[in-house]
C-alpha cells in the first residue's frame, strides 16, 4: 500500500477519538507541582507585567521560557482556573500531531499508524505528558517537526528555526539538538552549517534573554538546584545510579524497596526488536529509529550520572526507548494478533497503573495541597506578605502569597545564605532572621527537626495549623478509599505565623 491509500480522514476522526479518551485523565485533577510553577510566573506577568514570581521582582523561576510566554496567552484568553483544561489540551493535540509525523515515517497503513497513535498515547509517561499541565506535549512535537523536516527532508527552515524554539521551551534541550546534530552529520558524512546557524542562534538568543532581562547566563532554577543541592561523589553517584535509575529510567515505577526488573527487562527486549527491525527496515525508518533510541538512552544516563531525579527528565526517552517494542508488534504480518496480545498484556496494565497512579496522586495534590493555599487565601488578605515553604506549586499558586522557597528557585535570597556550606540550621537560620517571613510551612514539628541554630525563632512563631494526609487520604467510595490508602499522596504539614509582637 502507498502513500496515497491513506485515510487521513480515518487518521483525524481516530485521533480525535484517542485525545477524547486521553481526556478522561483530567479528571483526576493530577497535575504537577512545576507547573502550576510556570503557571504563576504567567500571570505574573499578566497582572504585573515582570517575567516573575513575586510582582515586581524580576527572576527567572520557570524552566521554560516558552511555554511561559504559552501560559500568558492562555490565561489572558481564559480567565480564572478555567484555562487548565483548554492548555491540557492544546498538550495533547500537540503530542498526537508529533505521534502522527513519527508514525507517518514508519508506517503506510492507515490502520496501524492509528494503532501507533492509540498505543504510544496510553504508555503512562505519553499520559502524564498530556495531563499534568508541563511543556513537553509541546517539546515532543517541536522535536518530531525537526525530525521529520529537518533530518528527513532537509528543509533549511527547519534546520534553522526549531532549534530556537526547542532551546527556548527548556535549555536541556540542548543534549536532544547535540546528539541529534551529530548523528546527522555521521548520517551526512558533512556539517550541516544551516543547524549549525541555527544552534548558535538558539544559544545566542536564549544567553542575550537572560542576560539582558534577568543578568543572568542560565535560567535561575538551574543555578538555585546547583548552589543549594549538596553534590555527591562519584561513588554515592553510583549507588543512587543503582537505586533510582530503574525506577526513573523505566516506564513504570516499583516502591524503592523493590528492586525494579522490568527496567532492565523492557530495555533488553526492546533492544531486540530495535536490531530486528533495523536489518528489516530501509534506511529512511532505521536511521530515525537508531536516533529516537540513542537519545533516549544517552539523555537517560546523562540525567542519572548528573543525579538529577525529577520524574519528568525521564518522559520523552520514556518513550523513544519503548516505540520499538510497538514498532515490532504493528510490523508483523500478524499485527493483529500482536496488536491484541499487546492490548491485553501492556495495553491494558499500563493504562490502569497509571490511572491508579494519577486518581491517587491527583486526589492528593488537589485535595490536600490546594486546599492548604486556599485556606492561606482565606485568612491572609495581604498579598503582600511572604510564606517560607517547599514546593513553590500548589500552595503558592492558590494562596497568591509572595514566597521564598526551601530551594531558591522563586526567590535569590535563599542562594546567598549557601545552603551546601553552611547547611540547613545556618542557613535557614540567617534567611528567617533577614527576611522575616510572615508564615512558614513545614512538614516537621517542632519546624526543620529543631535544628535551626538560632533557638530563638522557635520563640519568634506560633503554630496555626495541622493540616494531615491521613485526613485527605479517604472516601466514602470503596474503590477509591482503597486506591488512596494503597498510595497515599502527600505529606502532613504544619503552619506557622510570626507573632504580631516580633519585629
Amino acid at each position: 500500500m502507498n502513500a496515497n491509500n491513506i485515510d487521513e480522514k480515518k487518521i483525524l476522526f481516530g485521533s480525535i477519538i484517542i485525545i477524547v479518551l486521553k481526556s478522561l485523565f483530567f479528571l483526576t485533577n493530577h497535575i504537577q507541582e512545576d507547573a502550576l510553577i510556570s503557571w504563576r510566573v504567567a500571570r505574573n506577568i499578566i497582572e504585573y507585567g515582570i517575567y516573575g514570581y513575586n510582582g515586581v521582582e524580576k527572576i527567572s523561576a520557570s524552566t521554560t521560557h516558552l511555554y511561559v510566554f504559552v501560559g500568558v496567552i492562555f490565561q489572558s484568553i481564559f480567565k480564572g482556573l478555567s484555562f487548565i483544561y483548554p492548555l491540557l489540551i492544546f498538550n495533547t493535540i500537540l503530542f498526537t500531531i508529533g505521534l502522527y509525523w513519527l508514525a507517518r515515517i514508519f508506517f503506510n497503513s492507515t490502520n496501524k499508524i492509528i494503532l501507533f497513535i492509540f498505543f504510544t498515547s496510553f504508555l503512562p509517561p505519553a499520559i502524564k505528558i498530556s495531563i499534568l499541565g508541563m511543556e513537553f506535549g509541546m517539546l515532543f512535537f517541536f522535536y518530531i517537526a525537526l525530525i521529520k523536516y529537518g533530518f528527513l527532508l532537509r528543509k533549511k527552515w527547519a534546520f534553522l528555526i526549531l532549534p530556537i524554539v526547542i532551546l527556548w521551551t527548556r535549555i536541556d534541550t540542548c543534549i536532544f539538538l547535540g546528539i541529534l546534530f551529530l548523528y546527522d552529520v555521521i548520517q551526512q558524512r558533512k556539517w550541516n552549517m544551516t543547524f549549525m546557524l541555527g544552534g548558535i542562534l538558539a544559544l545566542s538568543t536564549t544567553i542575550l534573554f537572560n542576560w539582558f532581562y534577568f543578568g543572568e547566563i542560565v535560567n535561575n532554577t538551574i543555578t538555585s538546584k546547583k548552589n543549594n543541592y549538596p553534590s555527591v561523589d562519584l561513588h554515592e553517584r553510583l549507588k543512587q545510579f543503582e537505586l533510582f535509575s530503574p525506577n526513573y529510567m523505566g516506564i513504570i515505577k516499583f516502591p524503592i524497596s523493590i528492586y525494579n526488573f522490568s527496567t532492565l527487562l523492557f530495555f533488553s527486549i526492546s533492544l531486540i526488536c530495535l536490531i530486528y527491525l533495523s536489518k528489516k527496515w530501509e534506511n529512511r525508518k532505521k536511521s530515525v529509529l537508531i536516533f529516537l533510541f540513542l537519545f533516549g538512552t544517552l539523555k537517560s544516563l546523562i540525567f542519572a550520572f548528573a543525579n538529577s531525579w525529577f520524574d519528568w527528565y525521564y518522559w520523552i526517552p520514556q518513550i523513544t526507548l519503548f516505540i520499538p517494542i510497538i514498532l515490532f508488534v504493528l510490523d508483523s504480518e500478524k499485527y493483529k494478533t500482536l496488536s491484541i496480545v499487546y492490548f491485553l498484556i501492556i495495553f491494558i496494565p499500563f493504562t490502569l497503573y497509571q490511572a491508579v497512579h494519577s486518581i491517587a496522586t491527583g486526589h492528593g495534590e488537589w485535595n490536600h495541597a490546594r486546599k492548604i493555599g486556599l485556606y492561606l487565601d482565606s485568612i491572609e488578605p495581604n498579598k503582600e506578605k511572604y510564606i517560607f515553604l517547599e514546593p513553590a506549586g500548589y500552595i503558592p499558586y492558590f494562596s497568591k502569597l509572595k514566597v521564598i522557597d526551601y530551594v531558591g528557585l522563586v526567590d535569590k535570597r535563599l542562594t546567598e545564605e549557601n545552603i551546601v556550606k553552611n547547611g540547613i540550621g545556618i542557613g535557614f537560620s540567617n534567611l528567617i532572621n533577614k527576611a522575616k517571613p510572615d508564615y512558614i510551612l513545614e512538614d516537621n514539628k517542632p519546624m526543620f527537626k529543631g535544628q535551626l541554630v538560632d533557638k530563638k525563632i522557635y520563640d519568634d512563631y506560633d503554630l496555626i495549623k495541622e493540616f494531615k494526609i491521613e485526613d485527605v487520604a479517604k472516601s466514602d467510595n470503596i474503590i477509591l478509599d482503597k486506591i488512596y490508602k494503597f498510595k497515599p499522596s502527600g505529606r502532613n504539614f504544619y503552619l506557622y505565623k510570626r507573632k504580631d509582637s516580633v519585629k
